[in-house]
């Protein structure tokens, strides 16, 4: 009995420390989007190596944000509220804007960070140093371990704001990665920072949240748990001479597209790869349809997602 009880008084402990990770995710969803800073931070993509500098404001209860390359192509992407805007000098740099505003740092987590728990686990990990600032590791474990890339978050216990974000492998391969070089907790003192100086632009409409578009053609069924619609469109792409249904899946931190389209004449063989950036396609033919799916999932998780999924005809 003495040591059942000892076991029961050990584990309370435990429970209430993982209730405060998720309690202290939460807020660091919630810093990472709203908190006025002004700062520099790195973007880490296979071999790619980027630096953004990032300048927020909040002003009558609406966030205003700015973010530039310092290197590479020359771009910004302006947020005001929930609206992005992307600038650039050239329409090149301006495309180059709208893969860089897939996802804004440190803005990384869902609203509801209580989703992710359908689909991963949350352990609290040692102490480390960013910026020049310390910061408590939180480490987003997948359920489906060889399914999904572990999500690491380094947060600061003070302002709650994630100061280094890494994506990693189950054999912790660095797969992407996002830090802080330069903080400043702070608005910026010129707020002439805040405005754009390239003259071509792109609206990308609101961040984040369900987009909305046209109704689906078919109930999905079979992804992995914790994963949802979040955009469906029916569309002509090149070199397709029939529209191709694209429905978009998140688990709130992993993106999961699925192309339908008719199949040719000749069967095709499944097949999958993922690129150095973490990127995975995977595709395979079902009766009459091409099935094809890409997404910041490991080959493995492509390919199981390829496997179970089914598709009924509304």
């Amino acid at each position: 009995m003495r040591v059942i009880a000892a076991c029961v008084v050990a584990a309370l402990p435990l429970a209430a420390l993982a209730d405060d990770d998720w309690a202290l995710l939460d807020k660091a969803a919630e810093a990472a989007v709203n908190l006025p800073l002004a700062a520099t931070y790195m973007h880490q993509l296979g071999g790619e190596l980027e630096t953004f500098r990032l300048q927020r404001v909040v002003e009558s209860g609406v966030v205003r944000e700015r973010r530039e390359s310092l290197d590479g192509m020359p771009r910004e992407i302006v947020r005001v509220g929930n609206e992005l805007t992307c600038y650039a000098p050239d329409a090149k740099s301006l495309n180059a804007a709208k893969l860089s505003a897939i996802k804004l740092f440190p803005a990384l987590l869902p609203d509801n960070v209580e989703e992710l728990a359908q689909g991963y686990q949350l352990a609290r990990g040692g102490m480390d140093r960013v910026a020049q600032k310390d910061c408590q590791w939180l480490v987003l474990k997948p359920r489906d371990v060889a399914g999904r890339y572990t999500q690491r978050f380094c947060i600061d216990p003070q302002s709650a704001l994630p100061l280094k974000v890494v994506t990693a492998t189950a054999k912790g391969e660095v797969v992407e990665q996002f830090a802080f070089t330069e903080l400043q907790l702070q608005p910026p003192k010129d707020k002439s920072q805040l405005k754009p100086r390239y003259k071509q632009s792109l609206a990308l409409g609101k961040v984040g949240g369900v987009q909305q578009g046209m109704q689906p053609m078919h109930d999905i069924k079979g992804l992995p748990s914790g994963f949802r619609m979040v955009r469906f469109v029916n569309r002509p792409l090149p070199g397709h001479e029939k529209a191709v249904q694209h429905y978009v899946f998140s688990d709130g931190f992993a993106k999961v597209s699925l192309f339908v389209e008719a199949a040719s004449g000749e069967g095709v063989n499944q097949s999958s790869a993922t690129a150095a950036n973490g990127i995975g396609v995977a595709s395979r033919q079902s009766g009459d349809m091409l099935l094809t799916v890409v997404g910041d999932l490991p080959e493995a998780g492509l390919q199981s997602v390829l496997k179970n999924i089914r598709l009924t005809a509304r």
